[in-house]
């Protein structure tokens, strides 16, 4: 190994002995060997006889021609008219179980994206209502973000039960802003509305997509200009964003409403978080769910198994509209793809019942496996020192930023390494085998600021034995609005205060003899190959900020892990 620098040979053999005592090597420290590992897809230990996804399975076509109308006229509560855009099938006798799609994006007319998958649908029976809401396509009145999307998707749906050809039962389907528009309409409980299907997507925009964390609203939504101004100007969570939001008891007044949720994401969609989340409330209000997430970003689910998604939707909707018994309405409810094993798996409930909560304290040992800000250790042992700590300083300009803006096609693939080196980070020990996690990772740390104001951008990665890094999930917060959203309190410098994080939710496997990482930093930042990323911007406040790690501030990090007891499988 080349030195920049002569030094004798007996202190040269001497230090390369402690390296390796130590289990210090230059590309665990430095990352420059970036040459690709093995790829391996074990499995986590212990999760062999869990139910793993086996063969394809695929439905038939659909059967019926459908007869298509592009003059539906449908007048909202205050006059204003929406064009739609009707699907009947052809060759069975109605009335039908009807599908309605809510288009943000004013699609309403033939050769939009959602085209196919609509047809699919008429074609297996279904009426199918495509509309574009107010203020876009053929449709009257003024678009706004999200505007009259609630009270405009309930007059839809009970427009569409109300219609001869339609048997009274109506769900709704769509992606993203075709998502939002769901959930959205839901949270006014349309009595003929008993299912709904919104694929990367959020109930709670606000936290999940303009402002994660509470931050400011990121440049990536800069393009809708008017409704990022909008956002901007509403920084913080007011009757504004409530009606375009849906709360926490809206969610639970879905669950009880017997409105049937299929949930769909993707763990590298920076919009998916949103769903996830609002998943959880409806089923922890005992509401009827289905959750499937896959490993994509902000794009079509695919490669979906043992079904493609539009053959899964279709089955699942065949139940809860018609009371059909399948294969769908018979298996788990979660469905998860499981990067790392690069398999699919069934589970029983989300979050994962039996998934272990392993909590790795924040430590000032070395872990010898970078040169960071302070390279500090994740352990087992609780800290017992009377007082540790690392500091680092952010500036809007400089940083340090961590790239965690996620593009539709997901997440970043860069090493994160060179960016991990300007941050504050603590790392594992070496896996000495395969540990899955599954779930929302946390991070519960103090730290002391000397400004009114701090954002912390928390990352976790997967590093590889020659030392790079994966990035794997990241977290957000507003030091100033981590206590309310509503009425932010501005910082007391100096005071040393606990926040919790709770990252995006993942599963992953890291594989043996690799470690996690967590890093916190500042800020986050675009990659320069990603076009429009998603994500927080950057507070404009500089700071200074204190990390303790002493047995009266036990920071830490708490692992979902599945498939073995506790975090046992580190050297």
């Amino acid at each position: 190994m080349a030195r920049r620098y002569i030094i004798a040979v007996s202190v040269f053999l001497a230090l390369g002995i402690v390296l390796l005592l130590i289990g210090f090597s230059k590309d665990d420290a430095t990352g420059e060997a970036f040459s690709p590992s093995a790829a391996y897809t074990d499995k986590g230990k212990g999760t062999e006889e869990r139910q793993w996804v086996g063969d394809r399975k695929s439905m038939p076509p659909g059967v019926y021609t459908v007869k298509t109308d592009e003059t539906i006229k449908i007048t909202m509560r205050d006059g204003i008219k929406l064009e739609g855009r009707l699907l009947l099938p052809q060759g069975l006798v109605g009335p039908y179980a009807t599908i309605v799609q809510l288009n943000g994006y004013g699609n309403g007319k033939a050769g939009g994206p959602s085209e196919e998958p609509l047809m699919n649908l008429a074609e297996r029976g279904y009426a199918v209502l495509h509309v574009s809401m107010r203020g876009t396509g053929a449709s009257e009145g003024e678009i706004g973000l999200y505007e009259s999307y609630a009270a405009d998707g309930y007059d839809v749906i009970e427009w569409a039960a109300s219609q001869q050809w339609s048997s009274g039962e109506v769900a709704t389907v769509g992606a993203s802003l075709q998502g939002i528009t769901q959930w959205l309409a839901a949270k006014e409980l349309p009595p003929s509305l008993k299912a709904i299907s919104p694929v990367i997507a959020c109930a709670d925009c606000y936290e999940f997509l303009w402002h994660p964390g509470r931050m400011e609203a990121g440049t990536g939504r800069i393009e809708r200009t008017e409704e990022f101004l909008a956002a901007k100007i509403h920084r913080d969570y007011d009757s504004w964003w409530q009606d375009r939001t849906v709360a926490e008891n809206q969610l639970k007044e879905i669950a009880e409403a017997g409105i049937a949720v299929l949930v769909s994401g993707g763990w590298n969609d920076y919009i998916s978080p949103g769903n996830v989340d609002a998943y959880e409330h409806i089923r922890s209000a005992e509401g009827s769910g289905h959750l499937i997430m896959s490993a994509g970003g902000h794009s079509r689910l695919s490669a979906v198994m043992p079904y493609e998604f539009e053959d899964y939707q279709a089955l699942w909707l065949d139940h809860q509209l018609n009371g059909e018994q399948n294969s769908v309405s018979s298996s788990p409810p979660v469905l998860i793809y499981v990067q790392g094993a690069e398999q699919w798996r069934y589970e029983s409930a989300w979050p994962i019942p039996d998934a272990q909560l392993e909590e790795l304290f924040f430590s000032d040992q070395k872990s010898g496996s970078i040169f960071s800000v302070n390279d500090g250790s994740l352990t087992e042992q609780a800290p017992r020192k009377p007082l540790a700590f690392t500091s680092y300083g952010y500036s809007p300009i400089k940083g340090p930023f961590l790239p965690t803006l996620l593009s539709a096609s997901g997440r970043s693939l860069a090493n994160q390494h060179k960016y991990e080196t300007k941050t504050a980070t603590w790392t594992t020990g070496r896996l000495s085998a395969p540990t899955e996690v599954t779930g929302v990772v946390k991070a519960k740390f103090w730290a002391e600021v000397n400004a009114e104001d701090a954002d912390f951008v928390l990352q976790l990665t997967d590093v590889a034995p020659d030392g790079s890094s994966k990035q794997v999930a990241a977290g957000y917060l507003n030091a100033s609005r981590a206590e309310s959203r509503t009425e932010p309190e501005p910082l007391i410098p100096g005071e040393i205060n606990e926040y919790t994080i709770e990252f995006q939710p993942t599963s992953y496997v890291f594989q043996k003899n690799h470690r996690l990482r967590l890093s916190i930093a500042g800020g986050a930042e675009m990659q320069p190959e990603q076009k429009s990323p998603q994500g927080p911007g950057k507070n404009q406040s500089p700071s200074a900020v204190t990390i303790y790690q002493d047995q009266n501030h036990p920071s830490s990090l708490s692992l979902p892990l599945i498939g073995v007891p506790a975090f046992d499988t580190m050297e």
